[in-house]
């Protein structure tokens, strides 16, 4: 395999140009040398001091000293073997390591600057992520990750990369290795229950492996227990709450054991702890094999925290597997026949917006994002025709936070009848009441990402995600990736104007308005004959009383009416203006009392919806979310003159589009401002 993409540098070679002629070092101002770096809660136990690798190694540090290999790795004085397991496994794949950690940076002159870069894949994309050299130590040596030979730093320079995408280094400590597999590929995870086999038929652990070696995933294995956070050595050698790196695979070739199975491990941890059984280093067992075929099998009996175990000993002592599958979002090339067809799909869970839990709250859970995927071709060599997709769901999480704190994930997958084919609307409430799910994740996680793989009918489909419970936020990245090329979008509102009501009042009703408010207008309007935005607030506090509960009217709705309404431009308004505004007041007081269904005098998301549905506004998703994250109060709702104030701005918006439209017509989408256009139409309200 080679590198089928260019992965990004451009601003490295541009620091490393501009340091170079100024001579001087690079220090990252986005993760400094400092206390800030180190730890997010909990300062660590010593006193540390940070330190460039020509002021640690006796002699010139290099970057790498004899190649790569997964003894160069381990673990310092923090809990992140998952992530060293995880650099262990990586080190075996060339060209994936060489992708996360260009080779072509040294310490040697002229191109060093104090300045290195890694590449990550993060939440969809490849991010180049740049440091400075200065690393942590304590009585002048390495604190954190190191290599076994003292003069080498790519590893240590790694890990502060990850740090950095982490927000610290403490930050890294506690995870899964399939986390950090993910980030070095761009994978899809796919997680075996060793103490759950699955109830039909048995499962071959070898063969799942052995497969997912030969097609170059990354794969670690763990020891879970209750107490998660403690790490235990147990008499066999193996620790508890650890991660290991699964590095190789042999069937023994002998008359006596033909047939033995047998997985290569390593410790993160490096020589500290082994596997003492069955094929451990230099156990009795290795002597029942010829010399030609322990050659064969590379055998090595150092302390580095390598070892040997046979498959029945590995299932019985380890409870997770952790499989890391190369996908198009990785930097190898693939077979083009044999490769994925990849669909990516971001999006947010927002509070009473499109956060509305899982299935067993199905008041809301139809607002969740909805994606509409359709299945056309079965796979070729399926004779039930079906269709293999594999969906992940991802939680964003821009920097890592404790498991406690993070919304758990899952998702749901519905047949779409074929009576509702040629819909374009969301599925509604009704619809998730009277349809059961053809396909959901077994539970919800409070892991990076869930994934599950399905075979299903061609046919077309509605997927869910959402979190757990509503109103929890987080941003997601959903993959669905197929054999056969399918069709997947998600499934929103356009933005678009129906049909506007026009409110109209009786002749005998206009002669009640200009009695009732002639009198009102000349008491506030004064000598110059208008109403400016603080009369107007004086106005309509007494007028609304009950409905902005004794408060001002929002000076900033009044603003916005005026600007609406003020046709002369002189930033005031006349009495027809007034008058002309006092009508249309009318008829969204109605509105909002109409919609406002618990009479609460606030409107929450969905209320709004239908209201300016009401009012002959559709708005999409996306444009909802931006007003509700602009407008709403602490509860997340909207007051009587903040929904003023909404509907003033949608409105004068969509009539400065349609003053710009490029053309005309119901599906008129373009618009094209001046400078001064823009400008205007965004400060007009």
């Amino acid at each position: 395999m080679s590198l089928k993409r260019a992965l990004p540098r451009e601003k490295y070679l541009s620091l490393q140009r501009q340091l170079q002629r100024s001579g001087e070092l690079y220090e990252d101002r986005d993760f400094p040398p400092n206390f800030r770096s180190l730890f997010t809660k909990t300062r660590p136990s010593v006193n540390l001091q940070w330190k460039r690798p020509k002021d640690i190694c006796k002699t010139t540090p290099k970057f790498f000293t004899k190649g790569v290999s997964r003894t160069d790795i381990a673990q310092g004085r923090m809990l992140n073997c998952w992530f060293v397991a995880a650099v262990a496994s990586l080190t075996d794949a060339k060209e994936l390591f060489d992708a996360v950690c260009p080779a072509d940076q040294s310490f040697d002159e002229p191109t060093y600057c104090g300045m290195f870069r890694f590449n990550f894949w993060r939440f969809g994309e490849w991010v180049e992520v740049i440091i400075d050299d200065f690393l942590p130590t304590h009585n002048g040596k390495l604190y954190y990750a190191h290599s076994s030979d003292p003069e080498e730093f790519w590893s240590a320079l790694l890990e502060k990369a990850y740090a950095k995408v982490c927000g610290s280094y403490e930050a890294m400590g506690l995870g899964r290795i399939s986390e950090a597999l993910q980030d070095f590929t761009g994978g899809v995870i796919e997680m075996i229950n060793l103490q759950t086999p699955p109830s039909e038929g048995s499962l071959d652990v070898y063969k799942v492996l052995q497969k997912a070696h030969e097609r170059n995933s990354l794969m670690g294995a763990s020891i879970e227990t209750s107490a998660q956070t403690i790490q235990k050595t147990l008499p066999n050698g193996l620790i508890t709450g650890h991660a290991y790196s699964i590095t190789g695979f042999a069937k023994v070739n002998s008359p006596t054991l033909r047939g033995l199975k047998l997985i290569r491990l390593r410790n993160p941890h490096g020589n500290s702890s082994e596997w003492k059984g069955a094929w451990s280093d230099r156990s009795e067992e290795w002597y029942q094999l010829s010399t030609e075929e322990r050659k064969r099998l590379n055998l090595v009996f150092d302390d580095d925290g390598e070892f040997w175990m046979t498959m029945e000993d590995f299932q019985a002592n380890f409870t997770r597997i952790e499989i890391c599958m190369l996908t198009p979002d990785s930097v190898l090339e693939e077979n083009e026949k044999k490769s994925w067809k990849i669909r990516r799909e971001k999006g947010r869970w927002q509070a009473d917006a499109t956060a509305g839990g899982c299935r067993n709250f199905i008041d809301t859970f139809h607002i969740n994002p909805q994606i509409r995927v359709q299945l056309q071709d079965s796979d070729e060599d399926d004779d039930e025709d079906r269709c293999s997709i594999v969906v992940s769901l991802m939680r964003i999480d821009r920097k890592r936070t404790p498991a406690n704190e993070r919304p758990p994930i899952g998702f749901a997958i519905y047949k779409i009848p074929e009576d509702l084919r040629d819909t374009k609307e969301r599925f509604d409430r009704r619809f998730f009441e009277t349809t059961k799910a053809t396909a959901m994740t077994n539970s919800f996680t409070k892991l990076r990402e869930i994934s599950s793989r399905y075979s299903l009918p061609p046919g077309e489909y509605v997927l869910v995600p959402s979190t757990f419970h509503p109103r929890q936020e987080a941003e997601f990245l959903l993959r669905i990736f197929s054999e056969k090329p399918y069709e997947a979008r998600e499934i929103d509102v356009e933005t678009e104007i129906v049909t506007v009501p026009k409110p109209s009042v009786s002749s005998e009703e206009a002669v009640d308005i200009d009695k009732q408010f002639w009198k009102t207008f000349q008491k506030f309007s004064g000598e110059d004959g208008e109403i400016d935005q603080y009369e107007l607030q004086e106005i309509l506090t007494l007028a609304f009383a009950n409905l902005v509960n004794s408060n001002s009217f929002s000076l900033e709705a009044c603003r916005s009416m005026i600007a609406m309404f003020d046709i002369d431009k002189t930033g005031a308004l006349g009495y027809k203006e007034f008058r002309a505004l006092w009508m249309i007041l009318r008829q969204w007081k109605e509105v909002f009392h109409r919609f406002d269904k618990d009479q609460s005098g606030d409107m929450n998301l969905f209320e709004l919806r239908d209201a300016l549905s009401a009012l002959g506004y559709r708005l999409s998703n996306t444009a909802l979310s931006s007003i509700h994250l602009r407008y709403h109060n602490k509860k997340g709702t909207i007051a009587f003159d903040i929904f003023i104030q909404i509907l003033v701005r949608v409105i004068v918006m969509f009539d400065a589009f349609r003053n710009h439209v490029t053309k005309r017509g119901p599906r008129a989408n373009k618009a094209v401002f001046t400078i001064d256009d823009f400008i205007e139409s965004a400060l007009t309200v």
